[in-house]
């Protein structure tokens, strides 16, 4: 009877019914499609598909999975179900898998979904989580071939932290990092960016995010296949896309008396709230003084690291020269920076708030205060090492400095946009402050200064003063310009130090601090009247 092929109908279902109400054993091979077949045994009449797997380069095995009794499914449903069931056995993948999601009424996609899940576990292959983290950790010999030299990553602290903070470290993309990289598809990206442009983020967010996850499965295609399980025949990730168009930025800076104003808003309204870091206002204070990419700055050490030196110029007493290695920064190589005593004082400031907050000393010069319970409960079993554990111990990241100034701008639901009440643009960037030295010293012909803080390389578009004209291009190029930064940095400070007392008796200041105020009282109140109506028992009115 088993060689024999029966079409799938209800007469043979009813024969099958008969054997098994005679006690009798038997098979039933169904023609189309060929592999299932109705088997009668033990009391049961169910479907069965067997195939036979066809690998090249592997010995053929037979594969047989039970798909359930005859009376769960329609002719049609175990037809579709037995096809894909034996697709799978003879491309040596996982029947199970087909099986066990369409008899939980799943569709054609997430039966390859499952399929891809079931291969990829199997197989141990990277999560879209790991996958970022080996892209970041990329490493790279020097050039000169030392052996005993240790391997440099490849990109900058500044391009790991975006790839952290933008792509892997997103809350909306908390649910697909724990995902394998072969079961993802084009529509979870596409939701995750749906929901960063929803989230108030920013116009970019999404971009961003959409940017560095089609870097990253480029990079698993060609260099980690073999962990990643990506066909070069399905690049579905190029399809995806974003309809941001980055602005002409060029023209965002702030004049010196923006610049004073900008500082005196941030520090007459930031601690309002009463739960802010005090290490964003302190970056936020001292970004005008040192002039860095927003990265490079929040990644500054704390004032006990060796970076720290005393400035040796006796007309700079009280300065501190600041040193970024080579991998911190854009360009590459080290820089110099000497900071004023004005910025130390700010340093100073946020080190003794991170050390009340943590009960422990960070190695930041802008740490963070996440977990700061935990670092206090294991910081008081260090008994001989008042560290923050290294584990815990994170500096803010440069996004912490854009969220501050949203919110100055109103990008917050209810709260309003302060920036235009004091007069300033609505959008403001932490970038903004480096184009504003630009803009300052090419007004008055000295963009040399500018090249210089900016840690920009020479060019013959910099305009020299008749001082730094006689300066060599040699010396002028060299690393650090420590002298000549410090001359630009004094013009700088002379500039926004008058404009930032101004401001501070400005009426429009005054105005700006009512309004939050304000906007944190409603805060409360709603807040209050929720809280409210969670406790108040059902049933209970609101006059009660």
């Amino acid at each position: 009877m088993a060689n024999k092929r029966y079409a799938l109908t209800k007469d043979l279902l009813s024969e099958a019914g008969a054997k098994r109400d005679a006690d009798a054993e038997c098979q039933f091979a169904i023609d189309n499609p060929r592999g299932l077949s109705i088997r009668v045994r033990g009391g049961e009449v169910a479907y069965y598909v067997q195939a036979r797997t066809r690998l090249r380069g592997q010995k053929s095995t037979v594969v047989k999975r039970r798909l359930g009794a005859v009376g769960d499914f329609t002719f049609a449903q175990v037809k579709k179900i037995a096809t894909e069931a034996i697709f799978a056995i003879k491309n040596g993948r996982d029947p199970d898998a087909v099986i066990e999601t369409r008899l939980m009424g799943g569709d054609e996609k997430s039966v390859a979904v499952a399929v891809d899940r079931a291969e990829a576990l199997k197989g141990e292959l990277w999560t879209f989580e790991t996958l970022i983290d080996q892209y970041a950790g990329r490493t790279k010999r020097s050039k000169d071939g030392g052996r005993n030299e240790a391997a440099k990553l490849r990109l900058a602290p500044s391009s790991i932290t975006e790839l952290e903070t933008r792509l892997r470290d997103r809350p909306e993309n908390a649910e697909l990092k724990n995902r394998f990289v072969k079961e993802l598809r084009l529509e979870d990206l596409e939701e995750v960016r749906d929901r960063i442009d929803a989230s108030g983020s920013g116009p970019s967010a999404g971009a961003k995010y959409v940017d560095l996850a089609k870097r990253v499965l480029r990079w698993g295609l060609k260099q980690k296949r073999r962990f990643t399980g990506l066909e070069p025949t399905a690049t579905w990730w190029e399809a995806l896309s974003h309809e941001y168009e980055m602005e002409d930025r060029s023209k965002r800076y702030l004049t010196p008396a923006q610049i004073g104003m900008l500082i005196a808003l941030l520090e007459a309204v930031r601690p309002l709230g009463g739960n802010n870091n005090d290490a964003v206002l302190g970056a936020l204070q001292v970004s005008w003084m040192i002039p860095q990419r927003s990265s490079a700055l929040v990644n500054m050490l704390a004032l006990s690291s060796d970076r720290w030196i005393p400035d040796p110029a006796p007309e700079r007493a009280g300065w501190r020269i600041y040193i970024w290695k080579p991998d911190e920064v854009k360009n590459k190589r080290e820089i110099k920076l000497s900071v004023p005593p004005i910025a130390i004082e700010i340093l100073k400031r946020v080190a003794q708030y991170s050390k009340q907050q943590l009960s422990a000393v960070s190695m930041w010069a802008f740490p963070q205060d996440r977990n700061k319970y935990l670092v206090r409960a294991l910081a008081a079993k260090q008994r001989n090492d008042n560290r923050v554990p290294a584990h815990l111990d994170k500096a803010i990241t440069p996004s912490s400095l854009n969220h501050a100034l949203d919110a100055l701008a109103g990008r917050k639901p209810g709260w309003p946009d302060l920036l235009t009440v004091v007069g300033l643009p609505n959008r403001i960037g932490p970038h903004d402050e480096r184009r504003s030295v630009t803009s300052f010293f090419e007004n008055f012909g000295e963009g040399a200064y500018a090249s210089a803080l900016l840690d920009h390389r020479v060019s013959g578009a910099d305009k020299m003063s008749r001082e730094v004209a006689a300066i060599t291009q040699s010396v002028y190029s060299a690393a650090d310009r420590v002298v000549f930064k410090a001359e630009g940095m004094l013009m700088w400070m002379e500039a926004v130090l008058p404009a930032y007392e101004a401001a501070k008796k400005d009426p429009r200041l005054a105005k700006a601090v009512q309004m939050r105020k304000a906007a944190l009282a409603n805060g409360v109140s709603e807040e209050r009247k929720k809280g409210r109506a969670r406790a108040r028992p059902a049933g209970t009115p609101a006059s009660a």
